[in-house]
Formats: C-alpha cells, structure tokens, sequence
C-alpha cells in the first residue's frame, strides 16, 4: 500500500516535470484554460497512462483502467481551475501568492492518490 502510494508520487513528479516540460512554449499545444488546444489533455493523459502503469502492477487491469480514467479526470480539472484562478487574479510564480496556490493544487494531486490507495487496497 504504501509503495503504491510512494509509485504515485513519483509517477506525478515525472509527469508534472519531466514530461510537461515538453509541452512548454509551443503556441500550438496553447494553455491548459483553453479546453479546445491539447496541453492540457496531453498533460492529464500522460498522468492517467503513469498511473495505468503503476496500478496495474498493484491492481489489476480493471483498477488500472478504473483509476487511470479517474487520473486523468481529476488531473484535468485540478489543473485547469488553477491555470484559470491565476489568470483571473494575475498571478504568476514571481509572487508568493502563486506558491500557495501551487501548494494547495499539489495537495489535491496528493489527495487523489490517497483516494486511489483506498480503492485499490
């Protein structure tokens, strides 16, 4: 239980460094707040395939299909509603508000891999 948690955790800091990395300053992938580009769906599908990975180690192919949906669900609307919160209040990461606000969005990351924890075991 606690590896699988601990997998989630990593799977997030690849998905939410390394591989959105690549997404950046591409005008054509446009902002997670515009539901009609892909960075933000490319963003949320590299978590939920991660988390399909990770899962169906631990789970199964039924709770790695289960969870890497909800992942890729609850990955997309924690993201964008806080891409659109810092529009909407201009804030951006050279101010100490955009770092709460980051803290707040990671907790609720960590939150869903706490809930997928519940589910699984």
């Amino acid at each position: 239980m606690t590896f699988y948690f601990y997998l989630l955790v990593v799977k997030h800091a690849i998905a939410d460094l390394w591989l959105q990395s690549r997404l950046d300053h591409k005008k054509h992938y446009g902002e997670k707040n515009q539901l009609l580009k892909p960075k933000l769906w490319l963003h949320s599908l590299d978590h939920a395939v991660l988390t399909f990975v990770v899962t169906l180690v631990f789970a199964g192919l039924y709770w790695a299909v289960i969870i890497a949906i909800l992942d890729f669900v609850l990955h997309s609307i924690i993201d964008y509603s806080k891409h659109i919160y810092t529009l909407k209040y201009k804030i951006n990461s050279s101010q100490n508000k955009f770092w709460k606000v980051q803290t707040i969005d990671q907790i609720a990351h960590f939150s869903c891999y706490l809930l997928y924890v519940i589910m699984v075991f």
